[in-house]
């Protein structure tokens, strides 16, 4: 076996011979060096392309908000912005409202709300006469609310000395008799979340508020079809429709008999939880303050709220006081003017900052600003539809 092997060996030829006939299959350096510089090339190229792959896969459209409302006068508003300040829709008339998803949004929340329910109205401005009340100790649970709040916090901040049970706080003069119209209920507020849309287009129809004793309506919000490849739907096809309920009318009447003082005044009907108007919840979803480039163009209150969705105030009866209201303690008298004792026991004189006697202006102004002596009912207001991306 060894012997074959060696006389194989022989047969090539010396392993200087064999040398030379492989010097001819190597690389030059030149050759080393050129394919050295390609693959630099290459390998510098990489990052740069994986990059710009990356980017063009998560690069977002900019966030904006679109609005769909009617302004004051009634007439049907849309705008849109993005977060720059960019003008995507102008603000002005529409006869309907459209809008098409930006491609590449990451998301888009559809707010509505349905037009708020019109209030309940009554006549008659309510009567104001003078009357005396009285509350003895020791009283019974009926008449705790006798005793006016003022007397009770300067009782308890050690005022009208030697005032011990038995006592009496007696009360006189006008006391008004109103009646007042319900509240309208506020419009539904819905909210919707979808992760992309594409090849579709939105339609809305914000409801309406309604007139006094009369049902908002629904706002509506249409998906259609814009994709003419789509074999299951044709183009302008609805897909989907939406819906916020609008609210019901206010029903009925109720009646209310307070004493016409700052401490017990006409505020409290004004601020009846089922006579003043009925707020939405549409507020808290739609962001009105979320920076100045995309801040709300729909109606708002004085104390900047939006209006949209909310329901009418009842109507009331708004008499102007016929004389002052007093108090009699411990044989002093006190009244709404500026509630210092006016009697001859000047030393228990109770300060004004210790009562608090909230005061209110008699009468009222009326929820549509007015002052006459019967506030009258308010209609609903509309409903509106926000999309934000």
């Amino acid at each position: 076996m060894q012997h074959k092997v060696f006389e194989r060996y022989l047969r090539l030829g010396s392993l200087a011979d064999k040398d030379r006939e492989c010097e001819h299959f190597g690389f030059s350096l030149a050759e080393m060096l050129i394919v050295l510089l390609i693959m630099s090339f290459i390998a510098i190229s990489i990052p740069l392309i994986h990059f710009k792959k990356t980017e063009l896969k998560t690069k977002r459209s900019l966030h904006g908000r679109f609005e769909c409302f009617y302004d004051e006068t009634g007439t049907l508003k849309q705008y849109s912005k993005n977060e720059e300040g960019a003008t995507l829709i102008p603000l002005g008339n529409a006869t309907e409202c459209v809008f098409t998803p930006p491609k590449n949004a990451v998301f888009f929340m559809v707010h509505a709300v349905g037009g708020g329910g019109g209030a309940s109205n009554v006549t008659g401005s309510g009567s104001a006469t003078n009357s005396t009340d009285k509350a003895a100790s020791p009283y019974s649970r009926g008449q705790v609310n006798k005793m006016p709040d003022w007397a009770k916090n300067a009782m308890g901040a050690g005022y009208f000395d030697g005032l011990i049970p038995p006592y009496s706080v007696e009360r006189s003069g006008p006391m008004a008799n109103i009646t007042y119209g319900h509240a309208g209920t506020a419009g539904e507020t819905n909210s919707w979340f979808f992760p992309n849309l594409t090849n579709v287009q939105i339609k809305m129809t914000p409801g309406l508020g309604g007139a006094i004793g009369a049902d908002g309506e629904d706002t509506l919000v249409e998906f259609y079809e814009t994709d003419p490849a789509r074999p299951e739907v044709a183009a302008g096809d609805v897909i989907a429709t939406f819906t916020a309920e609008g609210g019901t009318a206010g029903n009925g009447s109720g009646n209310m008999q307070l004493w016409l003082d700052g401490d017990n005044s006409l505020c409290d009907i004004k601020d009846l939880p089922g006579r003043k108007m009925q707020v939405a919840d549409f507020v808290r979803n739609i962001e009105t303050d979320i920076d100045t480039f995309m801040e709300t163009k729909m109606p708002l209150d004085a104390d900047g709220n939006v209006l949209a969705g909310n329901g009418g105030a009842g109507s009331y009866g708004n008499p102007a006081a016929t004389g002052t209201v007093t108090y009699i303690v411990k044989g002093m008298t006190y009244d709404e003017t500026d509630l210092d004792a006016v009697g001859t026991e000047q030393t228990n004189e109770v300060p004004s900052n210790v009562i608090k006697k909230p005061k209110c202006l008699e009468p009222t102004t009326c929820d549509d600003g007015s002052n006459g002596t019967v506030c009258p009912a308010t209609a609903g207001y509309n409903g509106a539809v926000v999309i934000l991306w």
